[in-house]
């Protein structure tokens, strides 16, 4: 009896709404909305109805779920218990909205919808042509990243992500994996869906080539979706580099290579210091280098720009060579200075040799390629001494000749008078004291014996001590 109760009352429902002209009675409804598991859902509704000249102020909205279920009611009583406390109707019915909102959708809310308008002291009618079917997802749409194909570097530039929803009150939040000026807004799309779009306006820089641009969007049920676009940047030269081995021996060939990052791929050539240019490509080969090689760059150059590297001189090894510069020569009042100069890659050692001996350097002061040995003390009186280099490419031996200053031979042929009068006079005056100290130690001796009596006798030629007896017991004749 109560099915056929419903059944006429929905029948009487539909000859009342049909009865009324088309253009009278009408809504409109999408005919599907799709919403997030666990988010809301709202259904945009429209109606209108015949005018019959009043103002009408009592209005009463109700939404149906599969023709009974009552899911909106203004008075909650009559809505069933699963929906309770879960629908609102956003809409204002005396301007003719009858939007209506689902919160936390469930599996369970998909089906079929309709409204129903009663208006007090007039008509009331239910759009069954207007129904409405709900389908629930569970994972939200992708978002879709709009940019350049093609960016320049240093170069502003606009990306935009957009992102669909059903839940105008509570959209999702979108957010950037780059940093920029963010703008955003929501525009209403067909089938009860929303469209949200966030711009973001940013500079990318060559470190963005190849790196992915992410854009989030995450969900108020804590569901969190994203998309990737790989950025392509555009950008000059940079860190142009020239890479070569890192030793080469006098005389042999080197291969120079130059690269550099850049975005398209750069052109390269190679340039001498005077401007000219000497060849073209990343590889470069020198034949027969020696140590006067001047030093090279690389430049390369593509559509956003040109770049250069840095002088690149080679490292070329060679032996020793003593320059003619090396000398040895005296100062007056001073010693023996010599100076070797040698020209080698690497360094060299240096011994000095002597007639008899080797010295060490004194000092060694480093000038680039060339390095001064420093020889400086006595050294005697030697004709020359040899500087004797040497590194790991070869050694190399120079006599240098030692010229004397004219006043040192004199100082030292005086010096040696002097020493040799010194000497002299050293070994008089110490016999002389000793002579003297014997004839003392005598005098006293026997001057103080009563025994005897002495008589002292002294002339040019003698010296002598005589008892009264005239018998002598001491004479230096």
């Amino acid at each position: 009896m109560l099915v056929f109760s419903s059944c006429l009352f929905a029948f009487v429902l539909c000859l009342r709404a049909s009865s009324a002209s088309d253009d009278s009675w009408n809504a409109e409804i999408p005919k599907s909305v799709v919403g997030l598991s666990g988010s809301c859902v709202v259904i945009p509704c429209k109606f209108n109805y015949p005018s019959d000249g009043k103002i009408h102020k009592e209005f009463t909205g109700i939404w149906y779920k599969d023709a009974s279920d009552v899911i909106y009611h203004k008075e909650t009583s009559k809505i069933i218990s699963k929906f309770k406390g879960r629908t609102t109707l956003l809409g204002d019915l005396h301007h003719k909205n009858c939007t209506l909102k689902i919160n936390s959708l469930h599996h369970s809310d998909a089906g079929s919808y309709m409204f129903r308008i009663e208006i007090n002291d007039f008509n009331k009618a239910t759009f069954l042509k207007n129904i409405v079917s709900i389908s629930v997802k569970d994972l939200p749409e992708q978002p879709t990243i709009a940019v350049k194909e093609e960016l320049m570097s240093q170069r502003e530039v606009t990306a935009t992500c957009i992102v669909s929803h059903s839940c105008s009150s509570d959209p999702p939040r979108l957010t950037w994996s780059h940093k920029g000026t963010l703008t955003s807004n929501s525009q209403p799309q067909d089938h009860g869906q929303w469209r949200l779009t966030s711009s973001l306006i940013f500079t990318p820089s060559r470190e963005d080539h190849n790196k992915p641009l992410n854009c989030s969007a995450e969900f108020s049920t804590g569901k969190k979706v994203t998309s990737t676009k790989t950025l392509k940047v555009k950008y000059p030269p940079y860190n142009v580099n020239v890479k070569s081995n890192f030793s080469v021996k006098e005389n042999t060939s080197v291969e120079l290579n130059c690269s550099c990052d850049s975005n398209p791929p750069a052109s390269f050539q190679w340039i001498s210091l005077n401007g000219s240019v000497l060849a073209k490509g990343p590889t470069y080969k020198l034949n027969q280098v020696s140590r006067y090689t001047e030093a090279i760059f690389c430049t390369a150059n593509n559509t956003e720009g040109k770049n250069s590297s840095s002088p690149q001189r080679i490292n070329v090894l060679y032996p020793p060579e003593i320059k003619n510069e090396s000398s040895c020569k005296s100062e007056p009042f001073s010693a023996i200075v010599c100076v070797c100069i040698v020209d080698s890659n690497p360094p060299s050692e240096v011994k000095w040799l002597g007639p008899s001996t080797t010295f060490p350097s004194s000092s060694i002061e480093q000038n680039g390629f060339l390095t001064i040995f420093t020889l400086q003390g006595w050294l005697g009186f030697p004709n020359a001494v040899q500087c004797a280099a040497s590194n790991s490419e070869g050694n190399s031996v120079i006599t240098i000749q030692v010229h004397y200053h004219g006043m040192i031979i004199y100082i030292a042929v005086a010096t040696a008078a002097v020493l040799v009068t010194l000497v002299i006079i050293s070994v008089c005056v110490a016999k002389r004291y000793c002579k003297r100290q014997k004839t003392n130690d005598i005098y006293t001796n026997y001057q103080d014996d009563p025994r005897v009596n002495m008589n002292w006798r002294c002339d040019d030629k003698h010296l002598s001590w005589e008892r009264d007896e005239d018998e002598p017991i001491y004479a230096n004749t």
